[in-house]
């Protein structure tokens, strides 16, 4: 039963997040819906133009020109930025993020011209610019004046002072304009001069001192609401949360959280900059763009959280633990979170992905240099990969780092190792290719760690042996057999050269102790249990020094483990510096201040 309860948990935990990546989906497009109405409510509606229009022409022609504006909104005229109408172009001004009207141009002339002057976006710009200028004066709404006037025999609209200190010409009303909104020159000039008092005096309205606590006070508590619900979030990943293995674990990745955190926090956020007339336009179009934006990044996390699971199963199977996978994911990751930034700011930008990434292309100089590591590390790693020069785990020494230790993380840019003192190096992973390192991965491989130490022996202390010397030896274990060759080998030179019998002694001297003890050490060495036979065994007298004579010992034990390796050895050395006095042999030593004791 307990089993069964446990798996049902499981179960409901993946029915909640697919419920709730669900619920993310709703609850966006409800808010591009929301969004949406509201931009269509801040622009001249049917209601709105009704009052304004009947003020200035006949009721019959206001409900014509009504209609057609219904027609126009249907087909989507006040809804977008920018578009076309048949042969007109349009494109909307805006101030504090809200659409205030659209302007026109020929598509012909558009496209024919060369004219900058005549280019739609730089006439959007300039009545902006004079917009944001008037409002930056922070004029009172009741000191100004919106009205058409006839300049040059071209309809405008004026906006200036009362006291007619400060007069400005906004724009032109051009017959594309009256064509695009279905109403003559003179009409749309009296109702846009309207349209623009309105928008001038809600703009002073809301950089008013009491306009901006309140919006602050509400942006407050917008906070407070996504603080809420992220803990809300927190805790029910807690409560749901498997408490089985760590590869379970792994399947609910505490990261995973980001995504929930993701979609409240990303709509809230343009919710609280919409609040404010200085950052209403990005706050609009954070919300306009928040199923694509949140989508996007819900398929990012995602898609990261399956290559962090995919990296830590593959580091944690012996069979591919060679490979380097994580600089592989990291290169993928790297790729993602470029495509993923290219397709936002496409979005953002309502640009082809195409364009983007041309433009892109253009700074390629740049990127190389900001990604300079990255680049080198991705060839390092390829480098690596195919020669395995090291893998995770591998023992490495690299002194000009202070590397000493296990590999425990190999990145796109740098190599993790964790020295034997259980410090942290960080080693460029294309060190390790421009630089030369030692990995010790072989030598377990091998089934054998070398020793290699030697013994200095007083050349003061060596000499030929005599008769009782190899009586003596002759009783010793490992030695004896060695002796008795020793010995025939002499008689046998012996006979052929026919030597006498007082000769016999002087093949006694042949013999020296400081050959015995060599022998010793050999046989020693082949009689110990731990010492490999299948690798290098050698006992060598080196060239003789200022501190004696060099007994080298050159061999494997069978045990690479560390700490059995150091006993293995230590037994060893401690066996023959102490058998080093039974052959009348003295261990090299410098004099110290026991020595001049004893001369005392």
């Amino acid at each position: 039963m307990h089993v069964l309860a446990k798996k049902l948990r499981l179960q409901i935990s993946k029915f909640l997040k697919n419920l709730l990546l669900l619920f993310v989906t709703i609850f966006l497009l409800f808010i591009n819906s929301h969004v949406t109405a509201q931009q269509l409510k801040e622009l001249p509606s049917g209601e709105d133009l009704s009052s304004n229009i009947e003020d200035i022409i006949d009721t019959q022609n206001s409900e014509s020109l009504i209609n057609k504006q219904k027609e126009l909104s249907n087909l989507g005229l006040f809804d977008e930025t920018s578009g076309s109408l048949g042969n007109i172009i349009y494109s909307a001004v805006k101030i504090d993020g809200r659409i205030v009207f659209q302007v026109a141009s020929s598509l012909a002339i558009y496209e024919a011209s060369n004219d900058e002057n005549i280019k739609i976006n730089i006439r959007v710009r300039n009545i902006e610019n004079t917009l944001t200028g008037i409002v930056k004066r922070n004029i009172e709404p009741s000191l100004l004046q919106v009205n058409p006037a006839v300049l040059n025999n071209e309809q405008v609209i004026k906006i200036s002072k009362i006291d007619q200190t400060q007069e400005w010409i906004l724009m032109t009303i051009t017959s594309q304009d009256a064509q695009l909104y279905g109403m003559s020159i003179p009409e749309l000039a009296k109702i846009r001069s309207i349209k623009v008092k309105d928008v001038l005096t809600k703009a002073w309205q809301e950089r008013q001192k009491t306009f901006l606590i309140r919006q602050f006070f509400i942006g407050l508590g917008i906070v407070i609401a996504m603080f809420v619900a992220s803990l809300l979030l927190i805790w029910l990943r807690k409560y749901l949360t498997p408490r089985k293995p760590e590869s379970q674990s792994m399947l609910w990745n505490k990261n995973l959280i980001q995504v929930g955190h993701a979609v409240i926090w990303l709509p809230g956020t343009g919710w609280i900059l919409q609040l404010f007339p200085y950052t209403r336009s990005w706050g609009v179009l954070l919300l306009q763009h928040s199923i694509s934006i949140s989508l996007t990044i819900i398929i990012f996390l995602l898609t990261s959280k399956v290559l962090d699971l995919f990296v830590k199963f593959s580091e944690a199977s012996e069979r591919i633990k060679t490979v380097p996978v994580r600089i592989l994911v990291q290169v993928f990751y790297i790729l993602l979170v470029v495509l993923c930034i290219l397709f936002i700011v496409s979005d953002l930008l309502q640009q082809p992905l195409t364009n983007i990434m041309a433009g892109v292309g253009a700074g390629s100089a740049i990127l190389m240099l900001v990604f300079k590591d990255s680049i080198l590390g991705f060839i390092a790693g390829i480098q690596l990969t195919t020669n395995n020069m090291v893998a995770l785990g591998d023992w490495i020494e690299m002194p000009k780092y202070g590397a000493d230790g296990s590999v425990i993380e190999v990145s796109l840019i740098t190599v993790k190792v964790q020295n034997w003192d259980k410090t942290i190096t960080l080693i460029p992973t294309y060190a390790l290719v421009s630089d030369s390192f030692k990995n010790w991965r072989t030598m377990p491989e091998s089934g054998g760690r070398r020793i290699k130490r030697a013994v200095y022996i007083d050349l003061n202390s060596i000499k030929f042996c005599d008769q009782e010397m190899l009586n003596r030896f002759s009783k010793m274990n490992y030695v004896s057999d060695y002796i008795e060759k020793k010995y025939q080998e002499l008689t046998e030179y012996n006979i052929k050269t026919d030597i006498t019998n007082n000769a016999v002694l002087k093949k006694d001297k042949w013999i020296t102790n400081i050959g015995i003890f060599r022998a010793y050490i050999v046989a020693y060495l082949q009689a110990h249990p731990q010492i490999s036979d299948t690798l290098t065994f050698l006992v060598r007298q080196l060239q003789s020094t200022e501190h004696g004579l060099p007994i080298e010992i050159y061999v494997f034990s069978s045990d690479t483990r560390w700490v059995n390796y150091e006993n293995i050895q230590a037994d060893i050395f401690d066996h023959i510096l102490s058998i080093v006095p039974e052959f009348e042999l003295r261990v090299f030593q410098n004099v110290s201040g026991y020595d001049f004791q004893k001369f005392n």
